[in-house]
């Protein structure tokens, strides 16, 4: 494979270093039909994906990159302003746009960069925006002003002032848009005071082509944008390094950026889009605060004799919940090293405190001749009954036409509550496999279903490792993973991909996870593991209440088939968001809701 991958980026290296050859002997650069066919080469060769990685490639490939890429940013000058002055020669020149030969392509960008921010800045409504670099044709500024952020004031910046002379006489004759868009010939290294007042800055790709350069404009914006203001970064991924400069987001945070979101296309849109947000000191002095507190909680926790019911261990732990339950601003993968193993630590300690929980509790249970009867006397029945309706709502959303007959759950437990609720309440004729490597475990589960003829029936309980089971996979409709199958990331990227092995094309996968502070008491999962593991992500959802665990929904994909299953996959980073609003992530309710609109409402620019 690896040998096929080393044939595969020789053969575009020199493929494109023959083109940079070429295009370096035309005697310009303006648009002419040699011009035209050089670069829509280049472009068709960069596109597809591919294995290399631009950032490792030989000194002197690396030097003609460079010069490629400079290339191109005077190739894309002269089209622009060669565009911008046809345009400007009717008397409503937003009505010609669809003559620039990639007017698809800045429709398709702009909307792909408005769904990421309104997806990872809640309530997103901003009264002033730069976009820096907006050059003679500023398509971005027009289309995103236009169709996305009708009250927003757009301003303009561009080191060349024949590029701003150009791009207002674009909308000289447009009311609205001439009141809202301003053109300002300024370097972005010189402004300073003026960028504390937008609350979104747009950084264009090709504003500081080296990577240093880059860096420094990143740093700059840094120290001068208001605390909590968004940054769109646009970058390159791949083979497509080779047309605009890539952008590393240990940069953006390097520059003191939050970066939310890096999204790598594979269509027709070119460029990655990075999602960052400016660093609130306020922000960082509560996430240290709930360190301290956490790490006070799991130092108290480790003292415990035991970790069986008592009111000391049930305090300490409800202490616990309750600290991370709140919304906040944690990102709990960036945590300092010491912070990161008090982590580990601690949701290992979670895993033991919760197994005993459910064994006293499926014990005191089992004492009862219907324990079914009684499941309300566990602490936390509330928790998995929305929990299991949640996880049902979403499966029947995303999965359309579910009729499971044969469902596993794996790492259900001494008390499988989420099992007992499903086959109960939503899937009254589907039979559920429950799998747990303790086999105590599996015997107190028995025990609970033993006076119920209808789900005896329909529940089994067996002992064994995820690991080891391979045919029984490809008999389930549906698989739910428990949060703690699996602690570790790479643990949980493993099972996750086994899964994917022995899965059924097209069965759903039901994958529990965590998000921000409440992933101190559970492991997060990496939407990309599961993606890697064979499946398309259909679904994130992080509630806000009192259910801790995040639920993920994803699809076996189809080997044989061509294309999203039953339209539900989505490309790359572009998954459903449907979780309500929260102040670490960022993310929307309402942002599937807008774009859905925006794909269906057609408006002129």
């Amino acid at each position: 494979m690896e040998a096929t991958q080393n044939v595969e980026v020789a053969a575009l290296v020199e493929k494109i270093t023959g083109l940079h050859a070429a295009i370096s002997k035309l005697p310009s650069l303006s648009p002419s039909p040699m011009v035209d066919a050089l670069f829509t080469d280049l472009v068709m060769a960069c596109v597809p994906p591919s294995p290399v990685d631009v950032t490792k490639l030989s000194p002197d490939a690396q030097r003609m990159r460079e010069e490629l890429i400079c290339l191109c940013s005077d190739a894309e000058g002269h089209l622009e302003a060669h565009y911008s002055d046809m345009l400007a020669a009717f008397d409503n020149p937003l009505d010609h746009l669809g003559r620039f030969p990639y007017f698809r392509n800045y429709i398709n960008l702009s909307k792909l960069e408005y769904d990421l921010l309104v997806r990872y800045i809640p309530g997103l409504a901003p009264s002033r925006v730069a976009f820096v670099g907006s050059g003679p044709l500023p398509f971005s500024s027009l289309v995103l002003a236009a169709r996305h952020l009708p009250n927003t004031h757009f301003d303009n910046y561009d080191r060349c002032g024949a590029a701003n002379d150009r791009a207002r006489k674009l909308v000289r004759a447009d009311k609205d848009l001439s009141a809202r868009m301003s053109f300002r010939t300024a370097d972005v290294a010189n402004l300073t005071d003026e960028l504390s007042k937008y609350d979104v800055v747009f950084l264009a790709a090709l504003v500081g082509m080296a990577a240093e350069d880059k860096a420094k404009v990143v740093a700059h914006l840094g120290r001068h944008m208001a605390d909590g203001a968004a940054l769109v970064v646009r970058s390159a991924h791949g083979a497509r390094g080779f047309l605009y400069p890539i952008v590393d987001p240990e940069d953006i945070r390097r520059g003191g950026f939050d970066v939310l979101a890096v999204y790598h296309p594979d269509g027709e849109v070119i460029n990655s889009v990075i999602i960052a947000r400016k660093i609130d000191a306020q922000e960082n002095e509560e996430v240290a605060a709930l360190v301290q507190k956490i790490t006070g909680l799991h130092a108290a926790i480790t003292k415990l004799p035991s970790l069986s019911p008592s009111p000391d261990v049930d305090k300490l732990f409800t202490d616990l919940v309750m600290a991370c339950v709140p919304p906040s601003p944690v990102d709990v993968t960036k945590l300092a090293p010491e912070a990161q193993r008090m982590r580990e630590e601690l949701i290992r300690l979670c895993s033991d405190a919760e197994g005993h929980l459910e064994a006293h509790y499926s014990d005191m249970l089992a004492a009862f001749s219907n324990p079914l009867d009684h499941l309300s006397r566990f602490p936390y029945f509330s928790n998995y009954i929305n929990l299991s309706k949640l996880e049902y709502d979403l499966l029947v959303r995303y999965v359309p036409g579910l009729e499971p007959s044969r469902v596993a759950f794996v790492g259900s437990g001494p008390l499988p509550f989420s099992s007992l609720v499903l086959a109960a309440r939503h899937l009254p004729n589907t039979a559920f496999d429950n799998y747990d490597r303790c086999g105590a475990a599996n015997d107190r589960a028995r025990k609970l279903v033993r006076a119920d003829k209808d789900l005896s029936a329909r529940m089994s309980f067996h002992t064994a490792d995820v690991a080891n089971l391979t045919d029984e996979l490809g008999k389930y409709d549906v698989v739910f993973l428990a949060a703690l199958v699996g602690m570790a990331a790479e643990d949980k990227a493993k099972v996750v991909a086994h899964l994917g092995r022995h899965m059924a094309d097209g069965a759903a996968l039901v994958v529990r996870s965590a998000h921000g502070a409440r992933g101190f008491l559970y492991p997060i999962v990496d939407p990309e593991d599961i993606r890697r593991g064979g499946f398309d992500v259909l679904a994130v959802y992080h509630p806000d209440d009192e259910v801790i665990n995040s639920v993920i929904i994803a699809r076996k994909v189809d080997a044989d088939a061509n294309g999203p299953q039953n339209g539900q996959a989505h490309a790359r980073g572009a998954v459903p968001i449907v979780s309500p609003p929260c102040k670490c992530c960022k993310m929307e309710a309402s942002a599937l809701q807008k774009r859905e609109e925006m794909v269906s409402k057609e408006m002129s620019v």
